[in-house]
């Protein structure tokens, strides 16, 4: 009996656990003008990319960069171009110009060692 109960149970969780939808994307993320498209975090730094709504163009964004860190932006594929390279001076917060949106990669590499990258 108890065997019958506990794979009915069994066979009720897996039910339930079938009909439940799965969890939506969240809404983009856009802050005065400026929708986020990527974001990665690490080395208690975050990289992302971000679209201006306004002219369609992206900028690369490195925030709690140190002394050193630095922050490029460049083409996504063959041939490999870099647009632009920022370097900390003791800013916190590092960025790019603004360039086409052509998912372009974007680099992040660290002074303490470390990088981050999409």
């Amino acid at each position: 009996m108890f065997k019958k109960i506990a794979a009915t149970a069994l066979i009720t969780a897996a039910a339930a656990t079938a009909l439940v939808a799965p969890a939506s994307a969240a809404a983009p993320v856009t802050v005065q003008g400026f929708t986020l498209l990527k974001e990665r975090t690490g080395y208690g730094r975050a990289l992302r990319l971000w679209l201006n709504t306004a002219n369609n163009q992206v900028h690369a964004n490195l925030s709690g960069a140190r002394y050193g860190d630095r922050l490029s932006i460049g083409s996504c594929c063959y041939p490999y171009t870099t647009y632009e390279t920022v370097t900390s001076n003791g800013q916190s917060e590092l960025n790019t110009g603004e360039y086409g949106n052509y998912g372009p990669s974007v680099n992040g590499v660290f002074a303490d060692g470390g990088e981050l990258h999409f």
